[in-house]
């Protein structure tokens, strides 16, 4: 019987994702095959010749059927790193993307660890809340979420991750109501639905068929969100309080400066992602 060594099976499945248009061919290759190994990558380029039981590559030929139908290789393996964590992920929120790592890092400039309270809207799997938590841990986090599913999973995160203490989640439909506060906060934050309806069939089949689409789209122009946070913002931040949110690049930085600018707030500006793109609007609300 003829037995496939790791790198075959890794040679033959990174050509399989490029017929099939894979982003990633070999990464995805690799990652898949550590998920079932239980091995790092670097791990896997140690045992190459390595052969496997039919048994293990029958298993490993499911996880690429499922990848080769455009299902989000983390939603295969289950989780995926955020900021040096690890997040449980499903259908029932956003994946997590690299660009909202650099939104965290503003907060986290931005604040210091002496009791300051957050509110996160629209947190999903919890990524923002969970990494302010898990560097500011005097803090006190309020995550809110339209969605009771993704409000679930956010919670199994916090716990996951230990600090159930400091976030605590909160049902609200931010467009048609406020969250319930003791009292206003430091700290705004936010990675809303900005994708206008119009660019739908310009998204990767693993976004639009698997990110759930109240996370994705915000009605015609996408900037919806961005109009209600210019308008609630003061009664959810102290006066001196900060805010900062994601929004989607070049196309929607004039608008989304715009709407802020004519609120009167201060200290404005536009911070560019890792790509060079603008990508977060902050400011400074003074009563």
């Amino acid at each position: 019987m003829a037995y496939w060594r790791v790198l075959d099976l890794l040679k033959t499945t990174e050509a399989f994702f490029k017929e099939k248009g894979i982003p990633n061919p070999r990464l995805d290759a690799e990652l898949l095959l550590g998920h079932l190994l239980k091995r790092n990558r670097l791990e896997l380029y140690l045992v190459f010749d390595q052969p496997l039981d039919p048994t293990e590559v029958d298993a490993y030929r499911a996880l690429v059927t499922k990848r080769a139908k455009r299902i989000p290789l983390q939603h295969i393996l289950g989780t995926t790193e955020f900021m040096g964590l690890s997040f449980n992920v499903s259908p029932d929120a956003l994946i997590p993307r690299p660009e909202t790592e650099r939104l965290v890092e503003i907060i986290l400039a931005m604040s210091k660890d002496d009791g300051m309270r957050f509110i996160d809207i629209g947190t999903g799997t919890g990524c923002i809340a969970i990494s302010i938590a898990h560097e500011l841990k005097n803090s006190k986090i309020l995550a809110c979420d339209v969605s009771k599913a993704a409000l679930a999973l956010a919670k199994t995160n916090a716990e996951n991750l230990g600090v159930a203490d400091i976030v605590k989640f909160q049902h609200v439909d931010i467009l048609n109501a406020l969250p319930t506060l003791s009292g206003r906060v430091d700290f705004v934050v936010s990675n809303p639905p900005y994708i206008a309806i119009s660019e739908k069939d310009d998204l990767q089949a693993e976004v639009v068929n698997h990110d759930p689409h109240e996370a994705l789209f915000a009605a015609e122009d996408g900037l919806i969100f961005y109009k209600r946070f210019a308008d609630i913002v003061p009664k959810l931040l102290k006066p001196g309080g900060h805010f900062a949110f994601e929004f989607g690049g070049k196309q929607q930085e004039k608008d989304v400066l715009n709407i802020f600018l004519a609120k009167n707030y201060t200290q404005l500006e536009i911070v560019q992602d890792y790509n060079g793109d603008p990508r977060i609007i902050k400011g400074k609300y003074l009563e």
